[in-house]
């Protein structure tokens, strides 16, 4: 299958040119760019010769959203297939402002739709498909670190921005289990929802930086915990899996609820939260080693079987005219 990932703009942007030449490679959704050893064009070079692929993919980010209808009056008598992802938690989408019924409506110009998890696709037009994004697993599992700290880590959301009951969570956790100070992970201070106190709050601040690094300082947290507020396939727990390391993640998540059944907390539930942390403390070799096979679920090899089955199934039943009559 020739694949190609679009966006909007004549050149790639360098964020995402960063991105894709990180090794290893963070999971998620460019992912399906390396799993199909396929490429990625800006709209206005693809569409010189469109036709060339056989797949053409696009996320539903506000900026790519205006080619959207411009693909699908390309692609209306072509075998290319234009799969449309939408790649955000669905409990942020008020937070960009579109009409609600424009949001649908892009939705059903897409061959094949598809979102990384069940909240969001329920939330969805007819159709849509679940596929979280892929990983390189075999990579991932080579990634080890030489950092030891004594340090609980917290993941920070831009897209959640919430801040204030995990930081009390994470105070009360070092006292009770005896750890030496916090850190947050992944911080974008405009989204904080705490951001005029965080200089009074977490121990260590560590703002977003390439995944490398990340993967490195992740794993030589004492203990890690994300009590994600959203619903979301959830690339951490896929690398913390293949790090062989415990993680006190969302039941919101799916990764947390399918790799770290036994961690899996209700991210306002602290009682819950103290339980599943001290068990992260302990012995976990049985729950890591249980992540460490399952996360073979998120793996290229698997995650191409699911795309094309659910691309042949789209296509058969008709593709974006489908959607227009059932969406």
């Amino acid at each position: 299958m020739k694949f190609v990932h679009t966006s909007l703009g004549r050149e790639i942007s360098p964020n995402i040119k960063a991105t894709l030449q990180e090794q290893p490679a963070r999971s998620g959704m460019y992912n399906w760019i390396f799993a199909w050893q396929g490429a990625i064009e800006p709209f206005y070079k693809l569409k010189e010769h469109i036709e060339d692929y056989d797949v053409v993919q696009v996320n539903m980010s506000p900026i790519d959203m205006p080619i959207i209808p411009e693909l699908h009056r390309i692609l209306k008598n072509s075998s290319t297939q234009l799969v449309i992802n939408n790649d955000y938690v669905c409990d942020f989408w008020g937070q960009f402002g579109i009409d609600p019924l424009y949001y649908e409506q892009i939705q059903k110009m897409g061959d094949m739709v598809f979102t990384t998890e069940a909240r969001g696709a329920s939330n969805m037009i007819d159709g849509t498909f679940v596929m979280p994004h892929p990983s390189n697993t075999e990579c991932l599992k080579r990634l080890g670190t030489n950092e030891q700290e004594d340090s609980i880590g917290f993941i920070f959301h831009w897209w959640s921005g919430k801040t204030y009951l995990p930081f009390l969570t994470v105070e009360r956790a070092k006292k009770k289990f005896g750890i030496a100070k916090s850190c947050i992970f992944g911080y974008n201070k405009p989204y904080d929802e705490m951001k005029r106190w965080n200089g009074i709050m977490f121990d260590h601040i560590v703002p977003l930086m390439d995944f490398p690094s990340f993967a490195q300082h992740l794993q030589g947290q004492r203990l890690v915990y994300d009590p994600n507020v959203c619903h979301t396939y959830g690339r951490n727990g896929v690398e913390m899996a293949c790090f062989k390391k415990p993680i006190v993640g969302s039941n919101r998540v799916f990764s947390y609820d399918k790799l770290f059944p036994e961690l899996a907390i209700d991210p306002l539930d602290r009682n819950d939260t103290f339980k599943k942390m001290e068990k992260a403390l302990g012995d976990v070799d049985d729950i890591t080693a249980f992540a460490y096979k399952e996360v073979e679920y998120f793996n290229y090899k698997n995650s191409k079987k699911r795309f094309k089955e659910a691309l042949d199934t789209a296509v058969a039943r008709g593709g974006s005219e489908w959607y227009m009559k059932n969406g």
